[in-house]
């Protein structure tokens, strides 16, 4: 196993869902619960959350056919919806896999009740609007044409019909009260045909500030592993969620640096004095972001550190000082280490991103650890 490694703490995911689903539930309403675990579960690991989470959910939505097949294959019997759009050859895999199909144009429609009919499966599909983020998906002026055809083809199985919202991590925001409405006029014309149709639109912006974006399920992507859309507070109702990823690894190496000696490539970190210099296995070859040399921090024994130098494609550099460390004491990258605490949106602030790209930046080479 590779020496450094991602703790998920499936405690802490759990209430984070199970916050959500209190939340968007009051008053009695039966909302269901879609869980994004697009791009390996947002960096959190895509079978290990699947395992954990679906007791507690209704669906789960990936990216891509293969993130679908690989949770079948490791047993994931829970409605699985594929939000991208697909390619011609990939409709026979997607019904095989009994994944459910989003269909965002007429010709995708025709195309998909085309291989059904011809080999006598039936598919079932989520009738994706356009209402306004301009990315995949049928206008909708049109969407009444789209969800017409696929009602008259008895291949085709309306499940659901869905949009998403383009600006709503911001509370109050204009143009998401309009997408809102938009998609509710679709949502009337596919209630009068078939009323049990499964309409959804709430991402983790519209679970936050806006009830009327809730519909028959919602799809809280971020918020579920317990980081709020924006910099906001969360209300009360939300309060409870938190963030379930730390990051650790180990010192993997000890050395003693004079003074005036240059550190890692092209000597960005020069010592001022005889040192103690250690080196931490994580680089930007496991997700580890470069443009944090000499500004990233880390955790050992209880002291902060920065990055020290360039970090390589496999490892970093910390200059101790004359603190005490020793080969195997926990190094802290993400996460807690008893009072102190290095937050996810301190490295994504370093960085200039968001929380998304840094948590999907890791890849397989760090194993999940589920706690």
């Amino acid at each position: 196993m590779h020496n450094t490694v991602i703790e998920i703490n499936s405690q802490q995911f759990i209430q984070n869902i199970q916050t959500i689903r209190d939340h968007v539930n009051h008053n009695n309403k039966r909302i269901k619960f879609c869980l994004p675990i697009k791009a390996n579960a947002y960096g959190h690991g895509l079978v290990g959350i699947a395992k954990i989470a679906q007791e507690y959910v209704d669906y789960f939505g990936v990216a891509c056919l293969d993130e679908g097949v690989i949770l079948r294959q490791h047993g994931i019997i829970k409605p699985i919806l594929v939000f991208g759009s697909f390619a011609e050859g990939q409709v026979e895999a997607l019904i095989n896999n009994s994944l459910e199909v989003t269909v965002s144009s007429l010709y995708k429609a025709q195309y998909v009740a085309e291989y059904c009919e011809s080999t006598g499966k039936v598919c079932n599909v989520h009738i994706k609007v356009d209402t306004g983020m301009n990315r995949i998906g049928v206008r909708v002026e049109n969407a009444r044409y789209l969800i017409d055809y696929v009602l008259q083809h008895k291949c085709l199985n309306l499940v659901g019909a869905y949009s998403h919202l383009a600006s709503s991590d911001c509370a109050d925001d204009g143009f998401t009260k309009e997408q809102i409405t938009k998609f509710a006029q679709v949502v009337l014309y596919i209630k009068k045909h078939k009323p049990e149709t499964i309409c959804h639109l709430a991402n983790s912006g519209g679970v936050c500030y806006y009830p009327d974006s809730y519909f028959d399920m919602v799809r809280p992507g971020i918020m579920s592993y317990g980081y709020s859309p924006n910099k906001l507070l969360l209300n009360d109702g939300l309060s409870y969620t938190a963030s379930c990823f730390e990051l650790k690894s180990i010192v993997s190496y000890f050395k003693v640096v004079a003074a005036n000696q240059g550190i890692s490539y092209n000597h960005k970190y020069t010592t001022t004095q005889e040192t103690r210099v250690v080196t931490i296995p994580i680089g930007y070859g496991d997700g580890y972001r470069r443009c944090l040399s000499n500004i990233g921090e880390v955790l050992i024994r209880g002291h902060m550190y920065k990055v020290s130098g360039t970090i390589c494609m496999d490892m970093l550099m910390v200059d101790i000082g004359s603190n005490e460390a020793y080969v195997g004491d926990e190094v802290v990258l993400i996460g807690k280490q008893g009072t102190q605490n290095i937050t996810l949106e301190s490295v994504v602030n370093k960085c200039s991103t968001i929380t998304y790209e840094i948590l999907c930046s890791f890849n397989d080479r760090i194993p999940r650890v589920y706690l």
